[in-house]
This record gives C-alpha cells, structure tokens and sequence, in this order.
C-alpha cells in the first residue's frame, strides 16, 4: 500500500495525547469511538462491532483501545480497509489473568471467546502493527502471526513536560527514591512500599515517596515512605530523589520513566516494564525482577553507589531521555507507520 496516498482514520476512546500526536503526524482523522443503541445487546461486544459499520470509510484504521478493535474488526471483515493495531497496553501479555486492570484490547476478546479465538481474529483481521515497544511487539506477535509486519515506535514526554524537566537538578547525594504511577495493581507500587522496610535495614535514612492521586494513605504507615499524591508540577517531584523506581508488574511503555530520565534521575525499572530497554542503555542493573526482594536488592545496591557513579548514571539517564521529546518520537512513528503500510 502507498502510505502517500491512503486515507488514514484513527479510531479511538480517549486517546493518550502521546497517541493524537502519532495521530498528527500521519495525517490520520480522529474517529471517536460511539455506540448504536441496539436495545437488549447493549453494552455487549456485538453493540461494539455493529457499530463498526456506521463508520465511513478510509483505507486504513489505525486502531487504539478494545471497543475501536472490535468496530474495526467488524469493517475489516465486512466491508474494506486495513486495520493497523497501535499496540500500547498490556493486554496480550495478561490474557486470562482474573486479576488484570486497565485499558486492553484484544485481553477482553480472549475473555468472552478463549485464547485461540483472540488468536485466530487476530491473525486474520489485524493487517499490521506499531508497538511502542520491544517488550510489546514480543507478546503481540503470537496473536499477529509470523508474517504480518510489526514496527516499533516509542511514546514522548509532553512538550511543556519535557521543556520544565529538563531544568531539574536532582538531590544525588540524597537516598531518595520517587515513584510516579496511578493507583492501578499493575503499576506494583504496593510491591516497592513492600520492599521498604528491607531497604531501610541497610540504608536507615532511606525514602520513598509515592507520587500520584488515589494511593492508600496507609502506604505512609511504612517507615521512610511519604504519600505524596497529586503533585502539580513533576519538576517538584524528581528534584529530591536521586532514584525513580519503575515497578510495574507489567507495563508497555511507561512515561514516567522517560519523565524521570529527562529529569536526571536514573530509573530502577522491572523486567516486565517496555523502559527495560531504556533502562540498560544506562547499566544493567537497573534491570530487576517484579518482586519485593529484586527491587529492594536493585535498590540497595544503588544507594550503595557513590557520588561519582551516581553522577554517571544520572548524566547518561539525562542524555537518553533528551531522545523523547515531541518532535524526534513523531517522526520515528511516522517512519515505523509508513513502513508498515509498504509491506501490506
């Protein structure tokens, strides 16, 4: 397919702003996702997919979110145009834990039909895919099958972000640790305030401070944690911390850490996290498993690192999140789209 001349649609339910931007620069018009009123089938997948054909025609769908999947699916099967997946969540990954949380896509398709059905609607109605992560397009391809084409293209730090952190200085001689996440099982911040009172045994000054509207305010019963809630300006919240700890049990592609990075501050992400791969461009340790003791192990051992390391690490954390800003991402995501589309 020319990507010069296809008309592109992004189909979507709230769109993260990363998102509309990768939106913009493809030249793709925003589709918001609606729902036909069909009585007894409300709220059902088949309301979802029936609403696919009202939507008007384009060459190709560029796809975020599980509802928009299914209207998509439906139009690529009955009708025309390509689906391209914008794969941004933890869904595949996830597929039949009764414990999941937040956003999914084709997770909630296993769910009502089994794994081999979200398997086989998969390979047959996703033409291409954009992951914004290795992590991601690791645990898609399955569902995708060996031979449709998947691109990476990672998510940026907002401009207005992204200018102000750039500014942070950050306290890296403090033993400090920040984490910045909402309130969801799968950010694993119960997981780091586990971890604390191990930290604290061999750093009693440590702490922690959990950054983010909706945490339990028994997290600050824990000593050397701080709930500090919703804080306006992120520059406020990096500036004391010497560490940011990424410990999500599983995430795509994190901001936060690219946030952190822009900042100064080294992150400490887990294994199961997309900023993995950010993270070892600046040492491997700080690379650990999703577990109380590897992140109070991976913890430990950098507030034992001295002044001159940790300047190291935090300038080398500073040179990689310079490469998130607006501009540079959106390209790269405009390449990756653009590649996918030749090869349909």
């Amino acid at each position: 397919m020319n990507p010069d001349t296809a008309d592109v649609a992004m189909l979507h339910q709230d769109p993260h702003p990363a998102h509309r931007g990768f939106a913009e620069a493809v030249g793709a018009d925003l589709i918001d996702y609606h729902r036909l009123d069909l009585g007894p089938l409300d709220g059902t997948v088949a309301e979802d997919a029936v609403s696919g054909l009202t939507y008007p025609e384009y060459d190709v769908y560029l796809v975020e979110g599980s509802r928009p999947l299914y209207a998509a699916l439906t139009r690529r099967f009955a009708r025309s145009g390509k689906l391209v997946y914008l794969a941004a969540d933890h869904g595949l990954y996830e597929l039949g834990s009764s414990d999941f949380e937040g956003d999914s896509t084709l997770k909630s398709l296993a769910g009502r039909f089994g794994r081999p059905a979200a398997r086989a609607l998969g390979r047959r109605g996703i033409d291409g895919v954009v992951a914004v992560s290795d992590f991601v397009a690791e645990f898609t391809r399955p569902f995708v099958g060996p031979e449709t084409p998947i691109e990476i293209a990672h998510p940026f730090v907002q401009p207005e972000t992204y200018d102000a952190l750039g500014g942070v200085e950050p306290n890296l001689d403090a033993n400090v640790a920040v984490t910045v996440a909402r309130p969801w099982r799968y950010k694993g911040v119960d997981l780091l305030v586990e971890t604390w009172p191990a930290v604290r045994e061999e750093h009693p000054d440590a702490e922690l401070h959990v950054v983010g509207k909706g945490h339990p305010e028994s997290y600050a019963e824990t000593p050397g944690v701080r709930v500090r809630g919703f804080v306006e300006n992120l520059a406020d919240a990096f500036a004391p911390a010497s560490l940011f700890v990424q410990p999500s049990r599983v995430d795509a592609f994190p901001v936060s850490t690219l946030e952190a990075m822009r900042a100064g501050v080294p992150p400490l992400v887990t294994q199961t996290a997309g900023t993995r791969s950010e993270a070892r461009q600046i040492d491997d340790s700080l690379v650990v498993g999703a577990t109380p003791g590897a992140l109070a192990e991976g913890v430990c051992e950098y507030f034992g690192r001295g002044a001159d390391e940790r300047r190291e690490f935090a300038d080398r954390a500073r040179e990689r999140g310079a490469r998130f800003d607006a501009d540079t991402r959106t390209a790269a995501f405009r390449e990756a789209f653009r590649a996918v589309l030749k090869a349909l």
